[in-house]
């Protein structure tokens, strides 16, 4: 017992220090033969995901079974020794990675939760989500110096 609770530990802060990667989806995706890129939510609580929003149940498994963070290049030894070992985060009598290549949650026993979204219709293309905006580009500032120069240029030609 005092082997998990230092594992569960050592990997809660491990996850500290994750950073959301747009390289996560597809390489767990590869990794266990999902049928779709799966969303953050496999391993966040919300979109876009982020260290300060892993639902720490996968996304630990992930973790103890050897997913670095910041290194998405490691989700294959992650994915193949959840496969060795037989992990079923769930406890619902399906290993984590038969579920991940069903295309269900391994984070839940419900058979029905799925982790791709839908096949068909509007909601078929799952874009991510868009940047943030930014502040235009200070077109005043742009404005100023360009009527700056503006006036330069005259009073270059009234002095020539």
């Amino acid at each position: 017992m005092r082997g998990e609770i230092t594992g569960f530990l050592l990997a809660m802060s491990l996850s500290l220090h994750a950073g959301a990667r747009p390289e996560y989806p597809g390489a767990i995706q590869e990794a266990a033969s999902i049928p779709c890129t799966p969303t953050c939510l496999l391993c966040h609580t919300e979109i876009p995901g982020n260290k300060h929003n892993l639902n720490g149940i996968f996304s630990t498994t992930l973790l103890l079974n050897g997913l670095v963070p910041a290194h998405p290049e490691t989700m294959p030894t992650a994915i193949a020794n959840m496969r060795t070992k037989g992990t079923d985060t769930d406890a619902d009598g399906k290993i984590d990675v038969d579920e991940l290549a069903a295309g269900t949650d391994p984070n839940t026993a419900d058979p029905t939760k799925e982790i791709c979204g839908p096949n068909y219709g509007c909601g078929a293309h799952l874009a991510p989500a868009p940047p943030p905006r930014r502040t235009p580009v200070m077109w005043w500032l742009v404005g100023l110096l360009a009527a700056a120069a503006l006036v330069s240029a005259r009073r270059l030609r009234r002095v020539g």
